[in-house]
Order: C-alpha cells, then structure tokens, then sequence
C-alpha cells in the first residue's frame, strides 16, 4: 500500500518518504473503513455560513465544556437538503436554522485528495433541537430553585410610576421601535427618561453582553426606576439564551426590578419567569408601564372630584344650616317683638293708671312739703309751708 522508498543523508538512519498521494489515499481507505455507512452527530453550530446565492450552507461544527470549544469541525450541507431541513425547522421548531443551536444531525465523513476531510451533512432533527432546549430550560429552572432564589426579583418594590428606565434592546429593533413609539404616544403625555444599553438579544454572544449591560447598569443603578429587556418575536431557537442559567442567575439576584418584552408566543423563558413582570410583547410592556401611570392619574382625578363634591356638600348643608337658622330666628325674632310688645302695652298701662293727673282728674290732691309727698299728718308741724297741687293749678299755705 505505501512504497519502501528510502531517504539517505549522511549519517542519518534511513528514513522512510512517502508521497502526498499516498498519504491521502491512505487517509481515505482508514476514513472510509472507520466511517463505511451515515452517522448521528451532536454538536453546536457555531456559524451557519449560508450561502444565498448557491443554497449551499457550511456550517461550523463546535463541542464546548464548560463554555470552552474543546471540538470543531466545519461542514456542508448542500441546497437540496438544506431546504428540506430549514423548512422543517420552521414549521416544526418555529424559527430557521441559525447560528448557536445544538443540533443531532445525520451525516457522513468524505475523504478527497484534492479536496480533503468534508462532513455532508444530510439531515436534521427538530424535535431533538427542541428537546434540548427544553432540557437546558428545566435544569436552569431547578438550579435556581435549588438556591432559593427563582422569585426573589418579583419581591422587589417597584415604583408606583416607574419614569427612569434603563433600557437593555437592539437600537435597530422593531420590537424597541414599538415600545417607545407607544410610550411616547400616551394620552396624557407623561415624560419618561430612557437610556438604552445596547446588547444582541439572540445568539451565543446575546448571554454575555446582556450580563455585561446589566453589570454597567448595577454601577448606576440610583439613577433608574427598573431594567427593560426588550425584544422583537422570534422561535424558540432564537430565545435559548434566555435560559441561560448564568444571566437568569443574574436576573434573579439584580437589585432593581426586571421587566422582559421578549416578543413571542411559545412556552416563557426563565429569563421571563423570574422577572418582576413578564409582557408577552414590547408594546404589552409600554401599556404595562402606562396603565401604572394611568391607574395613578385616575385615583387622583377620582380623589378632586370626591373632595370637590364634599365641598358642593358642605356648602349645601351649610346653606340648610344657615336657612333653617334664619327661618328659626326670624320667627323667633317675631315672637320676642310680639311679646315685648304685649310688655310694653301692660306697662304703658301701668304707667297710665299710676299717672298722678289721673287722681287729680278725680278730685284728689297731691300736698308736697320741701318737694316730698305728704303721706301722714304726722310729716308735718306748725308753720310748715306746704304746697298744695290739684287739677287746675296749685297753691301754698302754712300749717297752724
């Protein structure tokens, strides 16, 4: 199979040389041995690397161990099949085939000495795709159940109106698009500060940056009300990061309250289900927050009218107040008169009957001694001067 040719120089041992040829051929017959029929493979792909304008896709193959690539190999998957297999994984998984998935796929080793090692990749399955990921979801789940610590940003206090929001999107992303559009579109035209902290949001890269964010966002933390991740749809694939266990982790423990729009319709993520509040979409999330906003309004628009109202009501029962009173007075104050009045006819009466006039008027008179009415014979002595008063005049005399 390999040629004895033998290679002299000097006093060198004899070394044996062989061909490039020989070598590749060799290779092939081993690979061809070893690898006779298709096999099941697992890894992740790294990189799709689709080529649009010839259908050909070729992947990058990686295995890591504690996030390290320990494996890798590149591949193809060539257009036929790589149609066949995308479609499949839209209509099963929800989202084409991309970049960071864990896949079992179905393949064969090929071995050319002009073109060296290829892996063709023939088929993939979905349903193993989306048994991985649900595996990764439920282990993050348990982990963070283990550490009691699943709910513990839900226990955190939000504000009654949460104005100061730091923001972890994609600038260039519908889905933040939407939730400032509906934000800025509110009726009452609350003001809101927003500062966005750029992070990808899908991706084997999406996990690190969206953790770096929220550590840039923990050193300015006083200056924000809560954290918004938001995020436009996409399939389950594209959501795996949010089942990470080193950022649910950091979720989970972070010091201000976390609220997600992630954008989809399928099962949540842990990301979502350990934030303070989980809406199914970016604008859902801007209602969220306007409804808080709008509830608050409300509650005090309800408070002027119950206190205007009480006002209307006192003033109401004041002016019956006032009224009755005056209804009161008022008879009250023809009572009095009328009595003093009937008061005043008795003593004018009175008055008329004690008048002195009245008894001179019968023949009665009035004798005065030094001005003073003599009631007694007594009062009086010999030469007294007394003056004598009667109807039609008076006069004086002395006392014998």
């Amino acid at each position: 199979m390999i040629a004895d040719n033998v290679y002299n120089q000097g006093d060198e041992i004899d070394k044996k040389v062989l061909s490039l040829y020989e070598v590749t051929q060799n290779l092939e017959q081993t690979i061809r041995k070893e690898y006779p029929n298709s096999f099941y493979l697992r890894a992740e792909i790294s990189k799709l690397n689709l080529y649009k304008y010839s259908g050909h896709a070729y992947p990058e193959l990686v295995e890591k161990k504690d996030g390290k690539i320990v494996a890798q190999i590149k591949a193809i998957i060539w257009q036929g099949n790589f149609n066949r297999i995308n479609e499949k994984f839209i209509n099963i998984v929800g989202q084409p085939l991309q970049d960071g998935i864990l896949i079992v796929c179905k393949a064969t080793f090929t071995y050319n000495s002009l073109y060296g090692l290829s892996l063709i990749i023939s088929d993939i399955d979905p349903y193993i795709t989306l048994g991985e990921l649900e595996k990764e979801r439920k282990e993050c789940i348990n982990k963070l159940n283990k550490e009691n610590i699943f709910n513990l940003n839900s226990t955190l206090n939000l504000p009654i109106l949460p104005q100061r929001l730091a923001i972890i999107s994609v600038a260039t992303s519908k889905g933040y698009s939407d939730f400032i559009q509906t934000l800025k579109e509110n009726k009452h035209d609350y003001d809101f500060f927003y500062y966005l902290f750029p992070s990808l949001l899908q991706g084997d890269k999406a996990e690190k940056q969206m953790i770096d964010a929220l550590d840039v966002i923990d050193c300015v933390k006083d200056f924000f009300d809560c954290v918004l991740i938001i995020r436009g749809g996409g399939g389950d694939i594209g959501l795996s990061c949010y089942n990470n266990y080193e950022l649910c982790r950091k979720i989970a423990t972070f010091s201000l309250p976390i609220l997600t729009g992630i954008g989809h319709s399928t099962n949540e993520t842990v990301a979502e289900m350990i934030s303070y509040q989980n809406c199914i979409t970016p604008t859902a999330l801007a209602n969220f927050i306007l409804e808080r906003f709008d509830g608050f309004y409300n509650n005090i628009l309800g408070i002027e009218q119950r206190l205007i109202k009480s006002a209307y009501d006192v003033v109401d029962n004041q002016k019956k107040d006032i009224s009755h009173l005056a209804k009161y007075l008022k008879i009250n104050a023809y009572s009095i008169i009328s009595q003093e009045k009937q008061k005043l006819v008795g003593q004018e009466k009175y008055l008329n009957a004690m008048n002195p006039m009245n008894l001179l008027n019968k023949g009665y008179s009035i004798t005065l001694l030094n001005d003073k009415i003599v009631m007694s014979k007594n009062q009086v002595k010999s030469k007294d001067k007394i003056r004598t008063i009667t109807k039609d005049g008076e006069f004086t005399s002395t006392v014998d």
